[in-house]
């Protein structure tokens, strides 16, 4: 955070410059971002040649639109967690962070909403639905087994 300094009424008032959140690779651009995107667009514009207010309207129905994608996507992905329940699966733990520690074996016992995304419980261990790496048919696991 750095300091800068504004003359208010003849006097120098130092105050801190705004932060600034870090991104990681995969975050999604929130409502907030895009919001302050607008502003700083709107905020910098060329007095002479601004910006038609359509356009800004155009930019916020495709930040909706993209918005809802993704929350459908989001959506499908739970609900396919809960296909695998009783499914032998491979969960690379922390492939979704780009660390993976270990691979994991195992049955999907039950799946876990935890702030709208799925875990899957393996093994009394809960893992993330984004580390799911394979899921093992019934003949891999039972090859003598014939359906």
């Amino acid at each position: 955070m750095g300091v800068r300094a504004n003359v208010i009424d003849g006097k120098v008032v130092a105050e801190s410059t705004p932060t600034y959140e870090e991104t990681k690779p995969g975050d999604s651009l929130g409502k907030n971002a895009f919001l302050k995107l607008l502003v700083a667009q709107m905020q910098y514009q060329d007095p002479m040649e601004p910006v038609d207010n359509t356009q800004y309207v155009s930019e916020l129905a495709q930040f909706s639109a993209l918005e809802e994608m993704q929350n459908v996507s989001a959506s499908l992905d739970n609900q396919n967690a809960f296909g695998l329940v009783g499914k032998h699966v491979i969960i690379a733990v922390g492939s979704s962070e780009g660390n993976v520690t270990s691979e994991i074996a195992g049955k999907v016992d039950y799946i876990q909403m935890v702030n709208g995304k799925a875990r899957l419980a393996i093994n009394e261990n809960m893992y993330d639905l984004a580390d799911l790496e394979y899921v093992v048919g019934d003949d891999y696991i039972n090859p003598d087994k014939k359906g």
